[in-house]
């Protein structure tokens, strides 16, 4: 009976392990600056990520395509990284140090928002820059 128990539990604590992830998203800052940008959006088993490129002057958000990502109790596993469930940081697991830090956000649509208004922003920035007009 023990083991049916640790069996249930088990499987009962990599289900919701899992499942705390599905319909939030993670924002994270990498660089030595923090001023570039990830979004992943988290799905039954998968991932998306989502990023900002400069192409031609002009920022754009690209959207790779959806991939397998584990959790622990401690940890999420997105390969190459691993990020600390407590307090976010990203750890690069070639080099074993801190690349990054990442905040949880409830749901898919604000993640995407911030993308969006990031890249608009970065977009005048740059726009200003070059002496381009906002019409």
């Amino acid at each position: 009976m023990k083991f049916y128990l640790f069996i249930y539990f088990f499987i009962l604590n990599y289900a919701l392990a899992e499942n705390t992830l599905r319909g939030k998203g993670l924002i994270c800052y990498y660089g030595f600056e923090k001023d570039i940008y990830e979004a992943y959006l988290f799905y039954q088993k998968k991932y998306v990520s989502k990023y900002i490129f400069l192409e031609k002057d002009t920022y754009k958000i690209r959207e790779n395509e959806k991939r397998n990502y584990k959790t622990t109790k401690n940890y999420i596993e997105i390969k190459p990284f691993i990020i600390n469930r407590k307090n976010f940081n990203v750890i690069d697991t070639e080099f074993k140090r801190i690349v990054g830090s990442c905040k949880i956000i409830a749901n898919h649509k604000n993640t995407i928002k911030f993308m969006n208004e990031l890249r608009d922003k970065r977009q005048i920035d740059i726009n200003k820059v070059l002496g381009r007009e906002e019409i």
